[in-house]
């Protein structure tokens, strides 16, 4: 027998190349659909990827052809020997030999012999279905260069096992894909010929059938077909691996239900969060009425991409829920996605509108999700308490398929346009889903031509929303079809209003030091003070010296568990009695703190920053109370900003300052004006959509990269670590990580020396006294 994957404890036997080759093909016809009607999921697919209708046999029959021949490499003596014995015996990797074999001239023309089979899209299909097949792997990757030999490997030859079992399976393909008799399969290979079939001049075979794919493709036809086989091959082997009837499940989780209706997110999201925000309004206001906003009526009409651009506090996510129900019934989808850029603003948002829904729709997604969901409604009066949002975390990310309403980072699904194995596993729900991307102005230069990319790629309903964006990423946007909102203030007047209403007045200070004057004078007379840095050095550095008004210092660098009560507690003190209150923090604040402070000080930053950290002061403007007053400087160190992302920043303040009061408005007009002289944002790379008939795995992430901090450990917490201990994990300087034989190798252990509840992870021993300007 040749096994196709190890034995489990709870398995007899380990499971046989055919009966998992047969699996795949089973999760792929009842994903997509068999024969001449399309499931709903290969409707939305099509359409996602652009691809007209009229593909659908193509697509359907390419796809019964790589599920069915893509482990045939497996059948390999290393690896079957691995199978059987554990360890690692295997020349090259088992799909790249898939590949290899079916580029065979005997066997492409095999292939060939049915019109609708395009021999060269199924062996770049299967070569990629781990997305580990590349010319040039990333030297931190850890695979091989394609049909290339493990690193270590002195081996120089390979045996194909039980060929009579491997050439009856053929037969019975041939007969599935209205193929001939299938030709023998060489069972001698050797990396240089010398005996048997030569390796080396199969893989010069690949590389010039892949040559001509990775000039042009006339269409999304190979994206569509590879990302569609590495979602069948999860499937496939997650719900066998778990005892699953594979085709009762998936017919469950996407044919069961009805789509989503605009009725569903009014009874299930909106009308919840409402009854919350009366509950919570009548307590000072009784007899209080929520209302909508003439423009949160007017963004259930916007078409399906629309921008919305509003100021911070006036309702922006309800509008964006307004717009989600209008385009349900207008273009029914089975998920509601709810893109966020970091895991607060994504928990938040769970919290605030998703977990309203029913516990079997809605869940949270994000690298700590898991960790975030316990005892987030510890509230014994709160029904959401006895709920699990959790998926089946045993199957992996097919488990994420089962839920309709999503609070997630944007990592979790537009991963896949760098090749990241789970997100593209997440392809099925994507495709069928209407997206709202929330704090777009946020995005680095990476992840926001990342998102410029999938739009010009795919067809799917987005909403982008945000406080404020500069004048040449809306033009991005405007060029791909995105309907700015409001496009006139005046057609609102409440917006309006709210928007010309006198805010801020904006000073300039010269140095630290005298922020710190300022800061000590506005506690003294019982006001609230958020200063904001851009650096965790400089963040710890003043809360240090401020202790004596116990201070909350927040940024990036805490434990998770830490660094979730820090969150909760600076929010809620904002929210609480009057009085004086000081909070520290970085950027952390720019979006995940709905903070409402009397004085704002902060150093010079990007001028979309400075908007959003300017939100955060007299967020909620009531009658007769004082202006917000801000105070900027320049800080000693620009890091971590560039020259580039601060042009524009220091005439920005100067104009400002030369208005005796300062709106919402004011800032909108002069964002316009000074973000049209920043340089153009070079478009990025996307492996999904750049590596043709390739897949460089593991090369880019989404976003641009942070080489100065690890994920560590602290070594007096090493007793209490275990698999899914998010909360132990913690940001640390890389050089103050090294790694430890009993952690994973994305984990490092740091000392915790260097740990505070209070001021989170420092570059310094807390013994020892920190530089002000570190």
């Amino acid at each position: 027998m040749l096994y196709a994957k190890r034995k489990r404890p709870d398995d007899s036997d380990p499971k046989g190349l055919e009966e998992h080759s047969w699996d795949v093909l089973r999760a792929a016809t009842t994903i997509f659909g068999d024969g001449d009607t399309p499931t709903r999921v290969a409707v939305a697919w099509l359409r996602f990827f652009r691809l007209d209708t009229e593909r659908w046999r193509m697509f359907r029959l390419n796809l019964a052809a790589c599920a069915l021949l893509h482990d045939i490499g497996k059948a390999n003596d290393g690896f079957q020997l691995a199978m059987t014995r554990g360890g690692d015996h295997q020349l090259l990797r088992h799909e790249h030999l898939s590949a290899l074999i079916l580029a065979l001239p005997t066997l492409r023309a095999w292939l060939a012999a049915n019109v609708l089979l395009m021999p060269e899209l199924v062996i770049s299909a299967i070569a990629c279905h781990h997305l580990k097949a590349s010319k040039q792997p990333p030297s931190r990757a850890g695979y091989p260069a394609f049909a290339e030999p493990y690193s270590g490997n002195d081996r120089n030859i390979l045996v194909i096992q039980e060929p009579e079992a491997l050439h009856g399976f053929l037969d019975g393909v041939a007969r599935y894909l209205d193929l001939p008799p299938p030709p023998e399969v060489p069972i001698l290979w050797t990396m240089d010929g010398s005996r048997g079939q030569a390796l080396n001049q199969a893989k010069r075979q690949v590389e010039q059938l892949f040559r001509p794919m990775q000039r042009f493709q006339p269409d999304n036809l190979l994206p569509a077909l590879k990302a569609a086989l590495v979602v069948a091959d999860a499937a496939g082997s997650g719900l066998a691996r778990e005892h699953r009837d594979i085709k009762i499940w998936i017919s469950a989780t996407f044919e069961g239900a009805p789509a989503l209706t605009g009725a569903d997110i009014e009874e299930h999201v909106l009308g919840k969060r409402i009854a919350e925000i009366e509950a919570r309004r009548r307590i000072k206001e009784p007899g209080y009425v929520f209302r909508y906003h003439d423009f949160q009526d007017g963004a259930a009409l916007l078409p399906a991409r629309a921008l919305l651009i509003a100021p911070c506090g006036l309702g922006k996510t309800l509008a964006a829920w307004r717009w989600i129900g209008s385009r349900l019934d207008a273009q029914p989808a089975s998920r509601v996605l709810f893109l966020y850029p970091t895991r607060a603003t994504a928990t938040e948002g769970f919290k605030d509108y998703v977990s309203h829904a029913p516990e079997t729709d809605a869940t949270l997604l994000s690298a700590t999700a898991a960790y975030e969901l316990k005892d987030m409604f510890a509230n014994p009066d709160d029904p959401r308490g006895e709920r699990c949002y959790e998926t089946d975390a045993r199957l992996f990310a097919v488990g994420v398929w089962q839920k309709r309403l999503f609070s997630a980072t944007v990592d979790q699904f537009l991963g896949f346009m760098q090749q990241v194995y789970r997100s593209t596993c997440l392809l099925p729900v994507l495709a069928d889903s209407i997206i709202v991307v929330d704090e777009v102005h946020s995005f680095d230069s990476g992840l926001f031509s990342t998102l410029t990319r999938f739009m010009d790629a795919f067809d799917v309903p987005v909403l982008c929303m945000t406080a404020s964006l500069p004048a040449g990423r809306r033009e991005q946007l405007q060029r791909r079809g995105f309907a700015v909102y409001p496009h006139d203030l005046a057609a609102f007047r409440d917006l309006k209003e709210r928007a010309r209403a006198s805010r801020y007045r904006v000073r300039t200070i010269a140095d630290h030091a005298e922020a710190q004057q300022i800061a000590e004078h506005a506690l003294k007379r019982d006001l609230r003070v958020l200063w904001v840095v851009n650096t965790v050095d400089r963040c710890q550095s003043i809360a240090e010296r401020l202790s004596r008004w116990c201070p909350l210092c927040y940024h990036s660098r805490f434990k998770l568990e830490d660094r979730n009560r820090r969150h909760r507690e600076v929010i809620d003190r904002f929210a609480g009695a009057e009085g004086a209150l000081l909070a520290v923090t970085t950027q952390v604040c720019e979006m995940s703190l709905d903070l409402d402070a009397d004085v704002l000080i902060s150093e010079y930053a990007s001028i979309p920053a400075l908007i959003q950290r300017m939100g955060r002061c007299n967020r909620h403007e009531a009658p007769g109370r004082p202006l917000g007053d801000v105070y900027l400087y320049r800080p000693e160190s620009l890091s971590p900003y560039s020259e580039q992302e601060l042009s524009g920043t220091e005439a920005f303040i100067a104009d400002l300052m030369s208005a005796e009061t300062v709106s919402q408005t004011d800032l909108e007009e002069r964002l316009e004006h000074y973000s049209r002289l920043a340089q153009k944002e070079p478009e990025r790379l996307t492996a999904f959509l750049d590596d043709g008939p390739w897949a460089r795995g593991g090369e880019q992430d989404l976003r641009d990269g942070d080489d100065y901090t690890v994920a560590a450990i602290l070594d007096q917490d090493l007793p209490r670590w275990a698999p899914g201990c998010e909360g132990l994990v913690v940001p640390v300087p890389r050089k103050l990580g090294r790694s430890d034989p009993r952690l994973p190798r994305h984990l490092h252990v740091a000392p915790a020396s260097h740990y505070c509840e209070r001021f989170g992870f420092c570059k310094h021993p807390l013994n020892q006294p920190q530089g002000a300007d570190a």
